[in-house]
């Protein structure tokens, strides 16, 4: 009798604990929701995700069971019930992802297992822009997905593009361009144009004029690399030297900006502000409409350009033109005291921070012999952390109009060697390069892999290495 009344008691128990369990964790603890569920590509931007737990739960446990495929290193930090993982660099563009949570459990209840989660999720498609060369692409824009191994001409044959920017979601180009059909004396008529790639549903090719410059002269324009916004240096046909200075096309309007005549300019990637070569320095001067442009948020006297501006707007890249004819790369911080990376005699072409900010690329031209101007391109990249230098490519060419973009990602870089010629009377509309020359033809090539750039330990590193591509054009970009 004592026996049954232990035994009834026992399955009692065990159905009270059973309750009891069931009211404390409702239905099997989990994941309630992942942030990049619903989203149908992520982009560089995208350096974090959460996920939503049901119940507290043990992060170690978590921690140590998150499983991503192909792997994306980064730190886990939690608010409550939310674990937010950030990664350490972009996701890599053409990949797609697996997340699984295979085991862990509730906060001091290891008795009691999380269910097994798992989603998918996936980067962009890695694509690229560039200005054709070919006989049927010649001056057009040209769109080419590596992911999906696919080309798209996207302006029309009686446009010839001269220069051109994405935005920030890849959605649209912007670029300038002259009518093939005008007459000589309206070939430098130039006019800015989007166009759409295909890439967020809209088809590609379906063109809009941003601006007409039927009373102004557009000589150089920039869009905000994460905006919209659009900066353009114009002239006033009937009286260009009294009328000239930089327009803001924002929301539809396109309104000028009072501030003195300057050089070349960069917009912060927000498009808050503004970084201009101005009284022999660079002037960063605010775009809020709220604030007085003559108000300076900083000036930096003695640099001659301000060569680019990272992600986040903290650091700055600027050139200076020494006296004694080399140049000098500084980067500042928080817009404080310019620190000196390098210094060469030579040209210094372009730079671009890499996505973290931690890396800049140089594209720089050293001189080999000043009493015959013979130079050597190369591309470098300079660790900010420890300042050190390391050379990724050096061409054996005297080639002294290159261009080169980083990808999103911080995984490539893409450049073209040009084929140039003197320029004829008869070819306003044909893109030329800085010093003049008409550009009848390009090659591309990318520099890759660059994940390894800042690696110390021969065993680990990785060499990039130059890969040409069977694309002809010029002036290439990543999409973002």
């Amino acid at each position: 009798m004592r026996s049954r009344k232990s035994i009834l008691l026992a399955i009692v128990l065990a159905v009270v604990s059973a309750m009891i369990v069931v009211m404390v964790y409702p239905g099997s603890p989990r994941v309630r929701s992942f942030s990049w569920a619903d989203r149908q590509s992520i982009r560089a931007d995208d350096r974090s995700f959460s996920l939503v737990f049901s119940h507290a739960v043990d992060h170690a446990s978590i921690e140590a069971n998150l499983k991503i495929d192909p792997a994306l290193p980064g730190q886990f930090n939690w608010n409550n019930r939310e674990l937010i993982y950030t990664l350490d660099q972009p996701a890599p563009y053409g990949f797609d992802f697996r997340l699984s949570l295979t085991d862990g459990h509730l906060a001091n209840k290891p008795e009691v297992k999380i269910a097994p989660f798992s989603a998918t999720f996936r980067s962009a498609d890695r694509a690229i822009a560039y200005i054709g060369t070919e006989p049927d692409e010649r001056g057009r824009l040209v769109m080419y997905n590596f992911t999906r191994d696919a080309k798209t001409v996207l302006t029309p044959p009686d446009l010839s593009v001269m220069d051109y920017y994405p935005y920030f979601g890849s959605d649209k180009l912007l670029f300038s361009a002259v009518d093939r059909n005008a007459t000589d004396q309206r070939l430098l008529d130039v006019q800015l144009y989007s166009v759409t790639t295909g890439i967020a549903g809209q088809p590609a090719g379906r063109l809009t004029k941003v601006l007409d410059d039927s009373d102004y002269q557009t000589l150089q324009f920039v869009l905000a690399s994460h905006d919209d916004t659009i900066v353009v240096q114009r002239a006033d046909r009937q009286n260009p030297g009294a009328n000239f200075g930089l327009w803001l096309i924002r929301d539809g309007e396109t309104l000028p900006i009072q501030t003195e005549p300057g050089g070349l300019f960069t917009l912060m990637p927000d498009g808050t502000a503004i970084a201009l070569s101005q009284r022999e320095g660079i002037a960063i001067i605010s775009l809020d409409p709220l604030i007085d442009p003559a108000q300076l948020i900083v000036f930096f006297p003695e640099f001659g350009r301000a060569l680019d501006i990272s992600d986040d707007g903290q650091q700055l890249a600027l050139l200076k033109f020494n006296p004694n004819y080399t140049q000098s790369i500084f980067f500042s911080v928080n817009q404080d005291v310019p620190q000196e990376l390098l210094t060469l005699t030579g040209t210094v072409i372009d730079a671009q921070f890499d996505p973290t900010g931690q890396v800049l690329y140089a594209l720089l031209l050293t001189e080999l012999d000043t009493e015959t101007y013979q130079a050597q391109p190369q591309i470098v990249a300079i660790d900010l952390t420890d300042l050190t230098l390391r050379e990724l490519a050096r061409f054996e060419t005297d080639q002294r109009d290159l261009q080169f973009s980083l990808s999103p990602d911080g995984q490539a870089i893409i450049f073209d060697q040009l084929q140039t010629e003197a320029p004829q009377e008869k070819r306003l509309d044909t893109p030329r390069t800085p010093s003049g020359e008409a550009i009848v033809g390009g090659d591309l090539q990318v520099i890759v892999p660059l994940n390894d750039v800042r690696s110390t330990s021969e065993s680990s590193a990785v060499e990039p290495t130059i890969e040409p591509l069977s694309l002809a054009g010029i002036r290439p970009h990543w999409l973002p």
